[in-house]
């Protein structure tokens, strides 16, 4: 492919060339860090200017906007975008609103036959979309193991609760209504999701009844010829997968993925704990974290963990010694076998 963007364009070049689902990749929330009098400047200087507030030695990522750039310009090539809420002609994707929730499926992933699936939530603390390494790269490690993937893009602040629920509802019910033409096993579903995707999975599996009830009523409302197709389509999902979730708003939480899920209403602190919602019926988990993660605490994971054992719901956890918050795949850290103990445990 030919590329259109490089580190020698301004930050106000690729962000106003690219198109709308820039926003997919790259979220406002970045662009804030970078001061309005380099806007202008080339992204290869913004890089060397720019730190990031998360840590002391990590700078603005200009090459991964450059790439990202590019894969937007040739997205016709890469992916196709299933709009979830609205018609093909009413997508609008880049917008916070339903316009833009959809299912992405990346053409290099195609393979024959039908197949397990599996929905992948990136995470971003229902602030933005991790839709790089959370995203298409864990879509290409599913699709290499022969499990056909899709990406949710999901609405998060200012979208308050139950609105990424019910997104992934809705992902789940599409799924199973065109299994056929989507060429997927339906009673082979998994939902796999990381730091705040990892709740947004979790929480949902744990009050999927009251999040289709809602789903449903919406659906109804706005789009009644889809009411009646997925009426009596389960929400539920056949199995979980979670990467460093957020878990518990109780203790240890991560509270900017509560504040911006609920915009801070604390009666939903302990509803949205998800290790106080499991019960008998909660699907097959597998859930994984490392000990160093000093952004959201492995004890969310181990509360989890502690929450399915004393239900009797099969499942494992794996805390990994090292890898911090956010690595994903786990490459080059004591991380690295999550994926393949995952695949073992859940025979996918």
């Amino acid at each position: 492919m030919a590329e259109k963007f490089s580190l020698h364009n301004t930050l106000n070049e690729v962000m106003n060339n690219a198109g709308p689902a820039m926003s997919m990749f790259f979220h406002k929330s970045f662009m804030q860090f970078v001061p309005e009098e380099l806007w202008d400047t080339s992204l290869e200087e913004i890089a060397e200017k720019v730190i990031l507030p998360w840590g002391a030695d990590l700078h603005f990522p200009s090459a991964e906007l450059v790439e990202d750039a590019n894969r937007v310009e040739h997205a016709d090539e890469l992916w196709e975008l299933i709009p979830l809420w609205v018609k093909p002609e009413d997508f609008c994707p880049g917008t916070g609103a339903a316009e833009n929730v959809s299912l992405m499926k990346l053409k290099s992933c195609e393979m024959d036959g039908i197949r397990p699936a599996v929905i992948v939530c990136p995470g971003g603390g229902y602030e933005n979309l991790a839709f790089r390494g959370e995203g298409i790269e864990v879509a290409e490690r599913f699709a290499a193991a022969g499990i056909r993937p899709f990406i949710l893009t999901y609405r998060f602040n200012p979208n308050r609760y139950p609105a990424p629920q019910t997104d992934l509802a809705l992902a789940v019910k599409y799924l199973r209504a065109n299994a056929a033409s989507e060429r997927i096993d339906p009673n082979n579903l998994t939902i796999c999701g990381f730091s705040a995707g990892g709740h947004l999975c979790a929480s949902f599996a744990a009050n999927r009844n009251e999040i289709d009830a809602a789903l449903m009523a919406e659906l109804r409302r706005t789009r009644p010829d889809l009411a009646e197709a997925y009426a009596g389509i389960s929400v539920r999902p056949d199995k979980v997968v979670l990467g460093y979730p957020v878990i518990s708003f109780m203790s240890e939480a991560h509270e900017g993925s509560f504040q911006a899920l609920t915009g801070g209403d604390e009666t939903l602190r302990e509803h949205l704990s998800v290790e106080r919602q499991v019960d008998e019926t909660y699907p097959k988990t597998f859930a994984w974290a490392c000990a160093d993660d000093s952004l959201v605490p492995a004890s969310n994971t181990t509360r989890l963990g502690e929450a399915l054992a004393a239900k009797g719901v099969p499942h494992a956890v794996r805390i990994y010694p090292e890898g911090e918050h956010g690595c994903v795949l786990g490459a080059g850290t004591s991380a690295a076998g999550w994926f393949d103990e995952m695949l073992a445990f859940m025979q996918l």
